[in-house]
This record gives structure tokens, C-alpha cells and sequence, in this order.
């Protein structure tokens, strides 16, 4: 058997000509045969009661697209070369096409740390802001000597929270009904 499966999509190029060679009952009926023993066309045709010409076509279809292969040549009885065709070692897996979570978290875990990260950067910001009205004596210029001070630009003002909040989540919708509408568009 092959070390690893060939996984197709929908939308792949080989799968069209794929599905075309497969889909025929005739395909089926040589792909059984082809499964018990290797076989030559004229052996393939005889046993399946078939022109040689049918069994010759199908079987270049099955080669073109990597079902079946060559596995060698025999001499006929009457001192023709001829192909002998085997089941080819290959497993394909036709599958919907779907994006794998992995993929989807990291993308949508990285927008979330970019969005935070744009809300911290905000809220330092402001916080430098508030820092730099404080007079170089430690106080406020407006307040009296004995009051208590708070702690300045510590928190991300609710203005700027909101704006910086909103934006990314407008993005984040945005990029939802984009996926949404691309995947709508590739199944149809």
C-alpha cells in the first residue's frame, strides 16, 4: 500500500478526469478483475467478455489518471509484447472540501490578539496622556496639596475602549460573512 493517501477536493483538477474513469460500469468490471490478479487486455477482455478495443481504452483511462499501472510485459502466443496491468498501490480519498480547525483558530485567535493588542496600545496611549497633565511635583496642578491621587492612565477610558472594541468588531463580522459567503460560492 502507499505510505500516504492522496486526499482530493471538489474543486481539484484531477478529480474531473478521476470520476470520469471510475464512473463507468465497464471501469468497475476491470478494476474487479484487475483485483484478483494482473492481467493483459486481451486476457482482461476474454475473461470479461468484451472487445479488446472496449477493454484497451478503459484500461489507457485507468493509467492516465493512476488507478491502474504497467506492472510489466508477457509475449503473446503469437510473439506480440503486451502490457500486463495491475491495481495501482495508491489509496484516494475524495472529500468535501473544508478548512481544517486548526487553521481556522489560528486565524481567528490571532485577529482576537490583535485586537487586544490595538485595545492595550490605545489604553497606553491615554494613559501617557493623563501622565504627562500631572505637574512635575507629583500633583495635580488644580488639586489640593492634601488630596489623594489616583493612579493615572491605568485603565483604558471607556471612550476609547468602545471605539477600539467596535472597530475590531466590525472587522471580525466582516471576515465572518466573507468566509460565509466564499464557502456558499465554492459549494455551489
Amino acid at each position: 500500500m502507499a505510505d500516504e493517501p492522496t486526499v482530493l477536493h471538489p474543486g481539484d483538477p484531477e478529480v474531473q478526469p478521476l470520476a470520469r474513469a471510475i464512473a463507468s460500469p465497464t471501469a468497475g468490471e476491470i478494476l474487479q478483475a484487475l483485483a484478483q490478479e494482473p492481467l493483459t487486455a486481451s486476457a482482461l477482455a476474454h475473461r470479461l467478455e468484451m472487445p479488446i478495443t472496449t477493454a484497451a481504452y478503459h484500461l489507457e483511462r485507468l493509467v492516465d489518471v493512476g488507478v491502474i499501472e504497467v506492472s510489466g510485459t508477457r509475449w503473446s502466443s503469437k510473439g506480440r509484447e503486451q502490457k500486463v496491468y495491475r491495481l495501482a498501490d495508491r489509496v484516494v480519498i475524495v472529500t468535501p472540501a473544508r478548512d481544517d480547525l486548526r487553521s481556522l483558530l489560528r486565524k481567528y485567535v490571532s485577529l482576537g490578539l490583535a485586537l487586544g493588542g490595538a485595545v492595550l496600545l490605545a489604553g497606553l496611549w491615554e494613559g501617557r496622556q493623563a501622565f504627562a497633565e500631572i505637574s512635575p511635583a507629583g500633583r495635580d496642578s488644580g488639586a489640593p496639596v492634601g488630596a489623594p491621587m489616583g493612579l493615572p492612565g491605568i485603565a483604558v477610558p471607556d471612550r476609547v475602549a468602545v471605539y477600539v472594541l467596535a472597530g475590531g468588531l466590525v472587522v471580525l463580522l466582516a471576515l465572518i460573512a466573507y468566509e460565509a459567503l466564499s464557502r456558499r460560492r465554492r459549494s455551489t
